[in-house]
């Protein structure tokens, strides 16, 4: 267990706060608490969350900076029993994702997780590919699926897609 604070300097747009949330989820993560300082057009918001996060400290940050609303990732602090935490070992995430939700940094980033279990770092490339053609979380993952030759492979790839709520 990880805990986790990050620090993202972002604009103001509305439903921000919700969206980081919402990533830090997917990742593994459960929300604790927050606090957001604004400064004109800018706010400051701190987000302090808890778990086995499933990716990277690196890969944590790149999610974020991806984001348009965030200018800066500010800090990320990660700690277990109160000790800062330099290297841990990635899980895969029991996370699944509705076949309907829109691609997000954090759907495109499960994906290639799930695609480097199978094919290693190509995974990356493949994956950036094909989510600029896609629409939502299915269409990716279906249309990834087709790069693997042996069915349990895909069938292992698809089983973190719901196909609806």
């Amino acid at each position: 267990m990880v805990d986790v604070s990050l620090q993202l300097l972002c604009t103001k747009k509305s439903g921000t706060l919700s969206r980081i949330v919402r990533e830090i989820n997917l990742l593994g993560l459960q929300y604790q608490n927050h606090q957001i300082k604004i400064n004109g057009e800018e706010s400051l918001i701190t987000i302090n969350a808890s778990g086995d996060l499933n990716c990277t400290p690196e890969s944590f940050v790149e999610l974020f900076t991806g984001f348009p609303e965030v200018k800066e990732v500010q800090s990320l602090d990660l700690t277990r029993d109160g000790k800062s935490v330099q290297q841990y070992k990635t899980i895969v995430s029991e996370t699944h994702i509705d076949a309907n939700e829109r691609l997000t940094p954090a759907v495109v980033l499960a994906a290639e997780k799930r695609m480097s279990e199978i094919l290693g770092p190509v995974a990356a490339f493949i994956v950036e590919s094909h989510a600029r053609e896609c629409r939502n979380a299915g269409e990716l993952f279906t249309r990834l699926s087709e790069e693997l030759d042996d069915q349990q492979e895909r069938d292992y790839f698809l089983s973190i897609i719901e196909s609806g709520r």
